[in-house]
């Protein structure tokens, strides 16, 4: 009769085990969807007109080729469908922009010209990671950040430093173009919120 009780105790004490640990791997397995981080300032100056944005290339620090004019171009297909801002690309210009400015360092007297031709702000940024990461299968990971800068006062407008991992749960449906997406629709959203 004890024997049988303790088998009985075990039983169920398997039992609960099991349930912990299906639960606890369902945890992790939707979870780990995509996550992401953020770090971000800033918000969109309320005024009248529609605010001008001059969006720079982005620089590419990755070893994936063309990263930064992936990411450029889906910031800029955000950006035109606010009604609050006019994104002006930076091939539009009549006057070329040197290589290695930004929003951060950009000369007077370049500053003053753009001004002069009615352009508010200036945004720059940089992909730091992109690509897949091969691990039991392949997750794309995104890393960026940019800053816009007010081109009248030089105040810091908006700055972001962005990034995220896509999930292979249940097989990779996330690729680097709908995860960086997902991640600048998301911020500029929050950005243009008022």
């Amino acid at each position: 009769m004890g024997v049988q009780l303790m088998v009985l105790k075990l039983t169920k004490v398997r039992s609960k085990v099991r349930c912990f640990l299906l639960v606890l791997s369902l945890g992790v397995v939707f979870s780990a969807c995509s996550t992401g981080s953020e770090i971000r300032s800033g918000l969109l100056p309320g005024s009248g007109a529609p605010l001008s944005v001059l969006v720079l290339p982005f620089s590419n620090l990755t070893t994936t080729p063309d990263a930064g004019k992936a990411v450029t171009t889906t910031l800029t297909s955000e950006l035109l469908r606010r009604q609050d801002l006019r994104v002006v690309p930076a091939s539009s210009m009549p006057v070329p922009i040197p290589e290695g400015v930004s929003a951060i360092n950009i000369p007077a007297s370049l500053r003053d010209r753009l001004k002069s031709m009615g352009i508010d702000s200036l945004l720059s940024g940089s992909v730091m990671e992109y690509a897949y990461r091969s691990e039991l299968e392949s997750e794309p990971v995104v890393g960026i950040n940019w800053v816009m800068t007010d081109l009248r006062t030089g105040q810091v407008l908006w700055s972001v430093a962005l990034s995220g991992v896509g999930s292979c749960f249940f097989g990779c449906s996330q690729t680097l173009t709908s995860l960086s997406g997902k991640l600048i629709h998301n911020e500029v959203d929050r950005f243009v919120a008022r």
